[in-house]
């Protein structure tokens, strides 16, 4: 199995930096791997707790019995890297970095990224910046997202890939709400390796997914969307793009989230029309047209009757 797949389909996740209180943000992750019944193994590694949530609780990560296929990374910045560089070491797949001020803070954070990336030598990284990932096909829960709160989430055909964390949890909700089911979510954050492309790529040949709706920032690697792209409407499996930023001011704030450059509107617009992406136009229809599109059902022809109780 690839990198990318042991980390959307773990047997075994480290959890680093685990807390016993589940009320913290970085007491989520066990609680929820629990909650939604992940079967594999789960490690928690912090120093100051011999067990959390019923389970032994490791010093550091060379305690650890086994190499894990990810490991989910919950300190601050000031301590990210030296355990990407660990995780890396005890032979991790994967790592998934939740902390920010990193490439979308400032050039010392840029730095720190680079870093951080250069930390992880051939292990995959998801993040940093990022709220993680979740895998509902196979009840893997490996975010800290407040979404997650909630009992029996339908999974679906849907599959999410965000350059934003909040939107995979607002989406993540509503969906829940309209009994609408997702397969996989993504939050790439600021993609220091993993990008929104590579993601795209893989769940192209996961048989749960019938849709890839993308919640767009930028595009940091053009010809490797080009290329996934592509591949999706060979495959058929539509791609829905929600892209962000389409004034001056919106760029910038994009740009200021994830790091992510908006680059010129007009030309995403081209682009997704060569490639046959369809463009949401509004937030809602992230949600709605994948929604759709996920029954399977095509319209044969052009010629289509709405029906509407208001003017």
């Amino acid at each position: 199995m690839s990198a990318i797949g042991k980390l959307v389909r773990p047997s075994s996740i480290a959890v680093i930096g685990a807390s016993a209180d589940p009320t913290k943000m970085t007491g989520r992750p066990v609680g929820y791997l629990q909650k939604h019944g992940f079967a594999g193994a789960i490690w928690p590694v912090n120093p100051r707790a011999s067990s959390i949530a019923g389970l032994p609780c490791y010093a550091d990560v060379a305690a650890l019995p086994a190499a894990p296929d990810v490991g989910i990374v919950l300190v601050g910045p000031d301590r990210a890297e030296q355990a990407v560089r660990d995780l890396a070491a005890r032979g991790a797949a994967a790592a998934i970095v939740l902390a920010s001020g990193y490439g979308e803070a400032s050039p010392e954070g840029a730095a720190r990224q680079l870093a951080l990336r250069q930390a992880a030598g051939s292990m995959r990284l998801l993040g940093p910046n990022t709220i993680g990932l979740v895998n509902l096909t196979d009840g893997i829960m490996l975010s800290a997202s407040g979404a997650l709160e909630v009992e029996g989430l339908p999974p679906g055909r849907v599959s999410l890939v965000s350059q934003s964390g909040g939107i995979l949890g607002s989406l993540l909700s509503r969906a829940a709400d309209r009994g609408i089911g997702f397969a996989k979510l993504v939050s790439t954050g600021n993609e220091a390796d993993l990008d929104s492309a590579d993601f795209i790529e893989h769940l192209l040949d996961d048989d749960a997914t019938a849709v890839i709706a993308v919640y767009m920032e930028g595009l940091r690697r053009p010809g490797a969307f080009r290329r996934a792209a592509l591949r999706a409407a060979a495959l058929g499996k539509p791609i829905v793009v929600f892209k962000v930023g389409r004034s001056e001011s919106g760029g910038r704030a994009a740009a200021s989230h994830t790091g992510a450059m908006a680059g010129a509107d007009r030309m995403y617009d081209a682009f997704f029309r060569q490639l046959g992406v369809i463009r949401a136009e509004t937030f809602a229809d992230l949600l709605d047209i994948p929604g759709a599109l996920a029954c399977g059902r095509r319209a044969a022809g052009r010629r289509v009757a709405i029906l509407t109780s208001t003017g």
